[in-house]
C-alpha cells in the first residue's frame, strides 16, 4: 500500500464519489503497514467530513423509513473518531452493503490498522469492486457548511502525523456517545442508533468548542 488515497466527493445531480491515489506519501515514521493504514483512514475520514453534504446525508440517514448508505458512512466516520470503533464498523458495513466504496475503504484501512490483514484484504477487494459500480445518486445541496469545522479536521490530520490517534473534540464525542444503543444484534457489541437530532447537537457542540 503506497501513497495516500484522496476522496473526491462531488455533490451534483447525480453526485459522484471518486477515490483516487495521491502521489504524496505519508510521513516516514508512519510507513509501517498499520501506521500507514491509520494515516490513510484519518485522511479519508477528514475528506468525507469536509464535504458540504456530510451534514445533510447524516440528517437523512433514515428518510421515509429507508436507511441510506451515504448517511451510514458519515455516522461511521464520526463514531470512529469518537473512539466508538465497533459502532463505526457496524455502520460502515451497512454502508458498504448499500454500495459505498468509501465505506469499504474505511473498513480496509481500519482492519489494516488493527493488524488484521485477512479482513483488510477482503475489504480492499470490496472497495475496488464497488468503485467500478454505479454509486448511490445523492441529490444534496452543496451550499451547506461541513458538519465538522475546518479546525477540527486539521487537528485530526495533525494528530495522525504525530503518530497519535485522531479523535473529535470531547464535546462532539460526547454527543455521539449519548446516542441510544442496543446490544441485541447477535455477536455485535452495543450499536448506537441514529437520532434525528444528532446533526443539530453536533453543530452546537462544535460551536461551543470554538
Amino acid at each position: 500500500m503506497t501513497g495516500t488515497f484522496a476522496a473526491v466527493w462531488s455533490v451534483g445531480a447525480p453526485a459522484k464519489v471518486v477515490l483516487e491515489r495521491n502521489r504524496e506519501a505519508a510521513p516516514a515514521p508512519l510507513r509501517l503497514a498499520h501506521r500507514q493504514a491509520r494515516h490513510e483512514l484519518a485522511l479519508l475520514c477528514s475528506l468525507i467530513l469536509a464535504n458540504p453534504a456530510s451534514a445533510t446525508t447524516l440528517a437523512k440517514l433514515v428518510d421515509s423509513d429507508v436507511e441510506r448508505p451515504e448517511g451510514a458512512l458519515v455516522l461511521g466516520v464520526l463514531l470512529n473518531l469518537a473512539d466508538y470503533e465497533e459502532g463505526a464498523r457496524f455502520w460502515w458495513e451497512f454502508a458498504a452493503g448499500g454500495g459505498s466504496h468509501l465505506a469499504a475503504s474505511c473498513l480496509w484501512f481500519w482492519h489494516q490498522s488493527r493488524g488484521e490483514p485477512r479482513d483488510a484484504q477482503f475489504w480492499r477487494f470490496q472497495a475496488e469492486g464497488l468503485a467500478r459500480q454505479p454509486q448511490p445518486q445523492w441529490r444534496m445541496p452543496s451550499s451547506d457548511r461541513p458538519l465538522v469545522p475546518r479546525s477540527v479536521r486539521a487537528d485530526i490530520l495533525a494528530r495522525c502525523r504525530q503518530g497519535l490517534a485522531p479523535r473529535l473534540p470531547a464535546r462532539m464525542a460526547a454527543v455521539l456517545k449519548s446516542l441510544p444503543a442496543d446490544d441485541d444484534r447477535g455477536d455485535w457489541p452495543e450499536v448506537p442508533h441514529w437520532s434525528p437530532d444528532v446533526v443539530c447537537h453536533l453543530k452546537a457542540a462544535a460551536a461551543e468548542g470554538r
